[in-house]
């Protein structure tokens, strides 16, 4: 046993029953924290031979868990075409043209993060600024949001893509008044299309990106993340675990589609260890806000006939939450629009009530059913939620990015839109994370944007202030709230003894300093079950 003594500390526990602390011990080889208390009582059950560490007053939290992101997407994001900064159509072709005169005849040229609402005129892009842009290269470039994909012709030609092609049953082929495609595919219906068709990630460059990625996380503070993708990312974090080259703990959220092959090897949730561990399915109801795909019960204003994309027929939905509830997986569902949101809690519902019948008076207390992101969801919804104890897994910084378009696309439905605090006040768990890449994965930030609801570096008023979360409530759902939306609260997510010891330490006391100021704060180390894995 090797003993580390963090000692001298101002320690905010997350621990109801012991909320403050000056110090803790944890034991490196097992990850495990052994005594939480003052710096006598600490170093007592540490012993002779222990090791101290003096925090010199630092504020000292449980590692941040990020409950909603996607690493491998985030690595790449710094290799492709990154268009986040464009402000026009032509901008991102531009971009393309540069890429182009880089890149051999026929490969394919990929990039995304473009924002069409950030461009005058605010019309959606199509294929002739691509074709202008790269003649000889097929092109690909998402959205923002990764639910539209832009094309050009070569890339529609490639993916066999005409006037003649059906309309797919999840998703759009935005099309001109000849029937011609655009160049603008909405949904993983439509984008399918393409995306099966691309040539897979070299592995060896996937794993440098993503290595990368992972010190950034560390010295963000992040301990543990909620990853949703897919197999290949889970196959990475398994070769970098056995490795011991992870660096932070993954719960896994894998896609629908892997749910028949989970079922035939018997794979439940919970399979894995403290470092890498299957956590549960992800479901999607609808698109996003800014694509204008989002499912809503109305239309968007303007433009009432448009209401958004159901990218699963409801009766599949259920029938996936209960197989996935079968097999003890937490049940995350991707609901942005009002509509999506009801009907992703009638096929939770389902699932609960079908999972009762089959297995009367057997509880599944790991079993969560959560709704990612949740931006606007109806107040008798809300109440099912609650009643339901489904969790909110959202996204504080869409909030503040949001804050325009929600306004333009729902009109006054924008009064009642990111209600986390009235999440909170009902009694609905709340787990915070990023979402990254859509946006940034810094906790600071994202705390800022919860607390305050407008950007750190902002000059405009905060944004439905009335729906702010008081700093300690999101400390509690960036750690406990978070640990609990991935059933982990039981040894993640305080500093309590037996819990593996993630700590993040920061320069200065969170809850001292003035809130506008939060962003500035700084981590100073980062701690992975006793061991310092950044800072000092």
């Amino acid at each position: 046993m090797s003993i580390v003594l963090y000692l001298n500390g101002t320690i905010y526990t997350m621990d109801a029953m012991q909320p403050r602390a000056q110090a803790m011990a944890i034991d490196t080889s097992s990850g495990r924290i052994l005594a939480v208390g003052d710096n006598d009582e600490v170093r007592r059950v540490g012993g002779r031979y222990a090791e101290p560490v003096d925090l010199h007053s630092k504020t000292v939290l449980p590692g941040f868990i990020d409950s909603h992101i996607h690493l491998l997407s985030t690595a790449y994001r710094s290799y492709y075409i990154d268009a986040e900064a464009c402000t026009s159509e032509k901008e991102v072709a531009k971009l393309v043209r540069e890429r182009a005169a880089q890149t051999p005849a026929s490969q394919w040229i990929l990039g995304g993060q473009w924002d069409k609402n950030l461009w005058t005129g605010q019309q959606f892009p199509t294929r002739a600024s691509l074709d202008a842009a790269a003649p000889e290269h097929p092109v690909a470039l998402w959205s923002k949001d990764g639910h539209l994909l832009w094309i050009n012709s070569l890339a529609l030609q490639r993916a066999g893509i005409t006037s003649e092609t059906p309309e797919p049953a999840n998703g759009a082929i935005l099309r001109d008044a000849a029937g011609e495609p655009t160049g603008l595919l909405q949904e993983e219906g439509a984008t399918s299309l393409v995306y099966r068709i691309i040539g897979k990630r070299d592995p060896i460059l996937t794993r440098h990106l993503v290595q990368g990625k992972l010190k950034e996380l560390q010295r963000s503070g992040i301990t543990t993340i909620h990853d949703i993708e897919d197999s290949d990312a889970l196959n990475l974090f398994q070769q970098l675990r056995d490795e011991g080259e992870l660096g932070v703990r993954v719960n896994m959220i894998l896609p629908r589609r892997m749910l028949p092959r989970l079922r035939a090897l018997g794979l439940r949730a919970g399979f894995g260890d403290d470092v890498l561990r299957l956590g549960g399915i992800k479901i999607f109801a609808d698109g996003t806000l800014g694509s204008q795909t989002a499912a809503m019960l109305d239309g968007f204003e303007g433009n009432p006939d448009n209401r958004g994309i159901l990218v699963l027929p409801e009766k599949e939905m259920q029938e996936t939450a209960s197989a996935a509830a079968e097999l003890g997986m937490s049940v995350a569902i991707h609901a942005i629009g009002d509509r999506a949101a009801r009907v992703a809690l009638n096929s939770i519902e389902y699932a609960q009530r079908h999972l009762a019948g089959a297995h009367p008076g057997q509880a599944m207390p790991r079993l969560r059913y959560r709704l990612e992101h949740v931006q606007l969801i109806a107040p008798e919804d809300l109440e099912r939620m609650r009643r339901l104890g489904v969790v909110a897994s959202v996204q504080p910084y869409h909030a503040v990015a949001d804050r325009d378009i929600a306004e333009r696309y729902w009109g006054q439905r924008y009064h009642r839109a990111y209600a986390y605090r009235t999440m909170r006040q009902m009694g609905i768990p709340l787990a915070l994370g990023s979402d990254a890449p859509v946006e940034t994965f810094d906790p600071l930030r994202i705390l800022y944007a919860a607390t305050m609801r407008t950007a750190p570096t902002s000059q405009r008023p905060p944004w439905l202030p009335d729906q702010a979360l008081p700093v300690a409530q999101a400390l509690w759902d960036y750690t406990m709230g978070a640990a609990y939306a991935g059933a982990e609260e039981e040894s993640k997510g305080s500093l309590t003894v037996g819990k593996v010891g993630d700590a993040v330490v920061l320069r200065e006391d969170i809850l001292s300093v003035p809130q506008e100021k939060m962003f500035e704060n700084g981590v100073q180390a980062t701690i992975l079950g006793g061991k310092v894995v950044y800072g000092d």
